[in-house]
């Protein structure tokens, strides 16, 4: 070996300075990190498809809901109807007159049968999808009475008392025996609103009764035992008074305020009630 002193090499680095180790993130953090980006940006994507699948939904609906509204009204724009409405004349009527002590002055029984028919038209021309018809029968009571509080009018000649009660008036509803009740229904061979067509008729059926009860030849049927129950409550009354008797009125005749136009004169006309043997007592 040479005694030559050898310089010595400089040291690449600092004197004093620790060494340190620049190391990446290892694989199984990478991964990791990794799954959690991806689970984060699926959640966004599907809440995403979530929002404009409601979106689409809800424009579907309502696109459905109008699609219906508007097929709905060209069906009943195509549908119009001619309604027929009929009920048959009763024959076994019972009239029956009270004591006369009541307002109440006479009732009335029937049997009333109600048909409603329907077809369609067309132009004014009848569409051959054949007729649908409901029918609902049913038993009613009629009642009728008169008005205290309205006038009335008395008038006496020799042994007559003529009387002008106010009007005969139905007392509505009509009571009907639902129990009793029958319906039928039959549709027409090109439709299917028989079910529909039945529950109007029974919708109708009280305006229906109150207008048969109110119609001038059912009036006609129950005025003569009106007229009698009036004549007994008239005769009470002259009986508190003792003017009920031999020496005093023997006869009372019974008129309704709207006959009096129809009537010539009160004094040709039949007692409605005349003096019995033994009057009636108080």
């Amino acid at each position: 070996m040479s005694d030559r002193e050898l310089a010595p090499v400089a040291s690449p680095l600092p004197p004093n300075e620790p060494v340190s180790e620049r190391r990446g993130l290892s694989p199984w953090a990478r991964v990791f990190w990794l799954l959690i980006v991806l689970v984060v940006a699926g959640l966004l994507v599907f809440g995403g498809f979530l929002w404009i699948a409601g979106r689409t939904i809800d424009s579907v609906e309502k696109g459905m809901d109008s699609g219906k509204e508007t097929v709905i009204g060209i069906a009943e724009a195509f549908r119009p109807e001619t309604i027929t409405e009929t009920f048959v004349e009763f024959t076994e009527v019972v009239a029956k007159g009270n004591e006369g002590n009541i307002l109440e002055v006479a009732t009335a029984e029937a049997t009333e049968t109600f048909t409603r028919k329907t077809n369609l038209v067309w132009f004014d021309r009848e569409v051959p999808l054949g007729t649908t018809v409901s029918e609902i029968r049913l038993p009613a009571t009629y009642r009728y009475h008169v008005d205290l509080n309205e006038e009335w009018t008395l008038s006496a000649y020799d042994d007559r008392v003529t009387v002008v009660a106010p009007s005969l008036k139905p007392s509505l509803p009509v009571a009907f025996d639902s129990a009793r009740m029958t319906k039928k229904t039959k549709s027409g061979w090109g439709r299917w609103d028989g079910d529909e067509n039945l529950d109007e008729l029974e919708k109708s059926l009280t305006g229906k009764l109150g207008e048969r009860a109110s119609d001038e030849r059912t009036l006609d049927r129950v005025r003569d035992e009106a007229r009698q129950s009036v004549a007994r409550f008239v005769q009470r009354w002259l009986l508190e008074r003792d003017h009920w008797n031999p020496d005093a009125y023997r006869e009372i005749v019974v008129l309704f305020e709207d006959e009096l136009s129809s009537t010539t004169s009160p004094g040709d006309l039949e007692p409605t009630l005349r003096l019995d043997p033994e009057p009636v007592k108080p």
